[in-house]
């Protein structure tokens, strides 16, 4: 079995200091306790900065990792021609004066399914997507253990499954509800897919998949492909801002995937998710709210003693 953890850079200094910090503390607290074999594959519209080349020489040279960048046009990647009469500047889910970017969309689009047929992906059995600003302070032996022994279709991490904003869902729901209308069986008309689609728009559900785990057959197989094909026909990606997370979570609901949920982790992506046990969890987020750590931390980069002591975090 491979693995292949896999990011995707956007071109500036910020981010290529973010992913310098992520891809450390991956080698540090999951890559270097694995037994089966992985590689890492990063996407990037140009070269890593000083900092994350330093990064990326020391994993190769002093770690032995196979890592390897590779440079691509987002736009092109995702076959998006540039003509299309789309929003370019899609209003934000929750501060109207922000915005989504058709790069964001762009980035939706090629996570969502884009990336699962890459050459360079060939010979893997389960993507693993990391983001830039995705840290594992720590790790425990079950979270290991799972990552090693990996038996779904998809996976991740305990509390990263979440409602969704409906600001960013129009019309998702009712796309689903005609893909079992237009599979004229049972499977697809029965009560069970009709609440699916139901709950897609009335109350929707999503994946934080800025880390997640596909397993490439079920992405590829016939059923996963015709459902991503339908609701790329409903251009839902670039009209109303669909994201990759609500894509894999009804994809994953609607063609019943076998599921794991991974735990034993703590894991940071704007806030904390500890997935170790319950009272740890509980801990770690009492200590991160008095001393207003939470969602504005640098965990990542400097952990004090007091920090180590309330989080568990093993030195």
């Amino acid at each position: 079995m491979r693995l292949s953890f896999t990011y995707l850079v956007k071109q500036d200094d910020k981010t290529w200091d973010e992913f310098s910090n992520s891809i450390y503390l991956l080698e540090k607290n999951v890559l270097s306790k694995l037994s089966c074999d992985f590689k890492i594959l990063v996407f990037s519209e140009g070269s890593p900065n000083l900092k994350a080349s330093k990064t990326i020489d020391y994993l190769r040279l002093k770690k032995n990792i196979l890592l390897k960048i590779k440079t691509v046009s987002l736009k092109d990647y995702v076959k998006r021609s540039g003509n299309e009469n789309y929003i370019v500047e899609f209003p934000h889910a929750a501060r109207c004066e922000l915005h989504t970017s058709l790069g964001y969309r762009d980035m939706c689009k090629f996570f969502s399914n884009d990336v699962f047929f890459d050459e360079d992906l060939l010979d893997t059995n389960y993507f693993i997507r990391v983001d830039t600003d995705s840290y594992f302070l720590d790790t425990r032996k079950k979270f290991i253990n799972d990552l090693n022994n990996l038996n779904c279709d998809y996976a991740y991490l305990s509390n990263t499954d979440q409602r969704e904003d409906k600001a960013v869902t129009v019309g998702f729901g009712k796309c689903l509800y005609q893909y079992c209308e237009k599979n004229n069986d049972k499977e697809f008309l029965s009560k069970s897919n009709f609440e699916i689609c139901t709950e897609a728009t009335l109350n929707p559900k999503m994946y934080y998949t800025n880390f997640e785990v596909v397993n490439l057959d079920w992405a590829k197989s016939l059923n996963h492909l015709n459902l991503i094909s339908h609701i790329y026909a409903a251009k839902g990606i670039y009209q109303y801002r669909w994201g990759d997370n609500i894509i894999r979570y009804y994809a994953v609901k609607l063609l019943q995937a076998k599921i794991k949920v991974l735990s034993g982790c703590l894991y940071k992506h704007s806030g904390i998710y500890d997935s170790r046990n319950i009272f740890r969890k509980t801990v770690s987020k009492v200590y991160s709210k008095l001393f207003k750590k939470l969602h504005k931390n640098n965990y990542e980069k400097n952990l004090i003693l007091l920090d180590r002591l309330f989080l568990g975090i093993k030195s």
